[in-house]
């Protein structure tokens, strides 16, 4: 199910231009993200664009 629904998102943000912002603690998820931002205590401690 989760696979289906990081395809959709990707395909709203590279064909309609739609901004998705989503928080995980999931590893495989957040591989789909193009800008990854890790916080810890409340602190951004990366911010990384693949």
């Amino acid at each position: 199910m989760s696979v289906e629904v990081m395809e959709l998102f990707t395909r709203l943000n590279k064909e309609m231009g739609k901004t998705i912002i989503l928080i995980t603690h999931e590893p495989d998820i957040a591989e789909y993200a193009g800008r990854l931002i890790k916080f810890k205590d409340g602190q951004k401690v990366s911010d990384e664009v693949k």
